[in-house]
């Protein structure tokens, strides 16, 4: 079967911040008749996703290594720059994600995956694309940055302001780097909410079928999603009250909220202005926020070094005993 009328090989990428829900977009994928390809990621559970993580691992791994060969974390809030030399590091890799993209169509002309990390890096993975004339639409999951950064405070003890930092950045990448392309932004909350509505909607903007009679909706639905996925969830009001958090993020989440409404549309010139907006205001808080992530490293050594030490007295205790 043809990937689309052309006869092109499609990819689509979920693409945003850990904890907004990318898995349960990409598992609904499947239900739209999406080839997940090498999906290792529903073997490996835990207590913050027990439905699994749906992530192609080898993909997953490139992309940290090649953060990492430049530099960042996956919490750095900082959007990396893609200047000659962080080009010239990360085309040693081309050759694998390209090598990836390759076997991956052996045996479909529709592939779909999902990797947060490759959010950061959608500069390189644009080229792997063109490069193979593959055609890519994006599937940016977003969810109430209150609750990403809840979620993530419960998960990794990063205090609330940090983790609406990463939403931001996550957020910015993903809107900045994947304009001119075929993209669709979901709500995680609306999600839950009315999953037909939003497998319909992006069925309709991918260009893809759905079924809402089928057993695989039906097993999506009353199955895979429950409220044990959504651990932590907040309104626009919440947000908003919240003094701690930027009303810039605020403005931001409220506009993605109404792309996602489908109020307004993402390419919309209004829209445009605004994301263009906060991200020049983003850009300008860049040396605070490395800043931020720099003060937060070193406390997360210290606390580390702090929990050896109190694991070592418990130690020595229990042997004078």
């Amino acid at each position: 079967m043809l990937a689309n009328e052309t006869g092109r090989k499609r990819v689509i990428a979920v693409i945003g911040v850990q904890r907004s829900g990318t898995s349960s977009i990409t598992r609904g994928l499947q239900v739209l008749g999406v080839n997940l390809g090498n999906l290792y990621g529903p073997n490996v559970v835990g207590p913050d996703n027990e439905k699994g993580y749906f992530e192609d691992l080898e993909i997953s791994h490139l992309d940290v290594s090649m953060l990492n060969s430049i530099g960042y974390t996956w919490d750095n809030p900082v959007l990396p720059i893609f200047d000659d030399n962080t080009k010239h590091i990360l085309s040693a890799f081309y050759p694998i994600a390209a090598n990836i993209l390759q076997r991956r169509f052996e045996s479909t002309d529709l592939f779909g995956f999902k990797d947060p990390l490759i959010t950061r890096l959608l500069p390189l993975w644009n080229e792997v694309f063109k490069d193979a004339g593959v055609e890519v639409s994006y599937i940016i999951a977003c969810r109430n940055p209150l609750s990403t950064a809840k979620s993530m405070q419960k998960r990794d003890d990063f205090d609330i302001i940090k983790g609406c930092y990463i939403w931001l950045g996550y957020i910015m990448a993903s809107l900045i780097h994947s304009a001119g392309y075929n993209r669709i932004i979901v709500d995680y909350d609306e999600l839950m909410k009315n999953p037909e509505k939003q497998l319909e909607r992006t069925a309709e903007s991918l260009n893809l079928k759905f079924d809402r009679k089928s057993p695989e909706f039906k097993e999506y639905k009353s199955s895979f999603l429950s409220e044990s996925l959504r651990h932590t969830s907040f309104g626009i009001g919440e947000l908003a009250a919240n003094p701690d958090i930027p009303p810039k993020i605020t403005e931001l989440y409220v506009l993605l909220k109404r792309i996602a409404m489908d109020e307004i549309s993402i390419d919309n010139i209004e829209a445009a202005a605004k994301i263009n907006k906060i991200y020049s205001w983003m850009t300008e808080l860049r040396s605070t926020l490395l800043y931020m992530q720099a003060q937060f490293d070193a406390l997360y050594f210290l606390k580390k070094q702090l929990k050896e030490k109190d694991d070592k007295i418990a130690e020595l205790q229990n042997l004078d005993i």
